[in-house]
């Protein structure tokens, strides 16, 4: 993972990260202000203390939280890792302090999550976007110049963690003969059974990243095994 310059942290300056963030320390918060507690948690007496069995799971929730960023992108991806467990991990506090806390808490996530979306990246990129069958045509007709293609989907978390990264890539090292594109796979099926990419939704492939020249393809990642299961990868700038 590769920690951020300040002007790549201003990007977390967003109401979504602000309500994730608040949503994810939630129970940590009103366990820790006396004049909230005693308020929503009245079906545990009104206690302000984290009990052993709370303490356990925070634990658990540290360690699963250090484990994934081993395998994050970039230090957004570890961020929103960390949101997605802290929430899991709130809902399972919440429900086991109290029943109707544990349900308003899951509505307000949820809500959160559907009205406030993760922001898209937006940054500067040399990317070329192709359309249908265009990729292969153009493999075919610049068979000199290396091509860096990534296989993606809109719908696939793991895609949009990786774009970013692929765009500062895309800048740092594009040149004439070294060319950056992406092709949709979720919208263009058929390309993808042309390039062997499964683009099924329990699919591990996405995203794929390939290497071309003179119309072949030279490098994948991730690799596919032999009982056609891809083999983890995480892609980042190291």
């Amino acid at each position: 993972m590769i920690w951020p310059r300040l002007q790549e942290a201003r990007q977390i300056l967003t109401l979504y990260h602000l309500l994730n963030g608040l949503i994810s320390t939630a129970f940590l918060c009103t366990k820790g202000i006396s004049m909230i507690c005693p308020w929503i948690f009245v079906a545990d007496d009104g206690k302000c203390e984290i009990d052993s069995r709370e303490r356990e799971i925070l634990m658990f929730l540290a360690v699963v939280i250090a484990w994934k960023g081993r395998k994050a992108t970039n230090w957004l991806h570890y961020i929103n890792n960390i949101f997605l467990f802290s929430k899991v991990a709130n809902v399972m506090l919440f429900l086991r302090a109290d029943a109707l806390v544990g349900i308003i808490y899951l509505l307000i996530v949820v809500a959160i999550t559907v009205v406030v979306p993760e922001p898209i990246y937006s940054g500067p990129e040399k990317v070329t976007y192709y359309q249908g069958s265009e990729l292969f045509e153009e493999l075919d007709k610049d068979r000199k110049s290396f091509f860096v293609i990534q296989f993606y989907t809109t719908w696939s978390p793991d895609c949009r963690h990786v774009t970013p990264v692929f765009a500062q890539l895309s800048e740092r090292f594009s040149l004439p003969n070294l060319r950056f594109g992406k092709l949709d796979v979720g919208r263009w099926p058929k390309e993808a059974e042309r390039f062997r990419v499964n683009a099924h939704p329990t699919s591990r492939q996405l995203p794929t990243i390939c290497v071309f020249r003179d119309a072949k393809e030279l490098k994948r990642r991730p690799i596919v095994g032999e009982k056609r299961r891809a083999i983890p990868f995480v892609f980042n700038q190291v």
